[in-house]
């Protein structure tokens, strides 16, 4: 089988840092990515991707990045379950990062 996912986006938020229990350091962003169509009410639609970005590339995305900065993740498609505060099975689907391209040196923010 074969997994793999590229993104484009502009950063949804602030990027979060945190540390598991055995002290690697990760990062979760949202990419928010614009459909290339327009809706019924004539505006386009977005799609919002989490990622998560682990050691060396997560501290590297907290250096260089804030809210609205372009970037594309190249990774693999990942599902987790979890359970929610009230007690309900939950899958999300996210990208597991291995490699990221900064694109605001190419282009000019909104």
């Amino acid at each position: 089988m074969f997994n793999e996912i590229i993104v484009i986006g502009r950063l949804a938020n602030k990027p979060v840092m945190r540390e598991t229990q055995n002290g690697i350091k990760l990062a979760t962003i949202v990419l928010d990515i614009e459909r290339p169509y327009r809706n019924n009410l004539g505006i386009n639609d977005h799609d919002y991707i989490t990622c998560v970005l682990w050691k060396g590339i997560s501290q590297q995305v907290m250096d260089c990045c804030d809210i609205g900065s372009f970037l594309g993740v190249k990774g693999r498609l990942q599902s987790r379950t979890f359970e929610s505060a009230d007690n309900q099975s939950m899958t999300v689907m996210e990208v597991k990062v291995e490699h990221v391209e900064f694109f605001d040196k190419y282009f000019i923010k909104k």
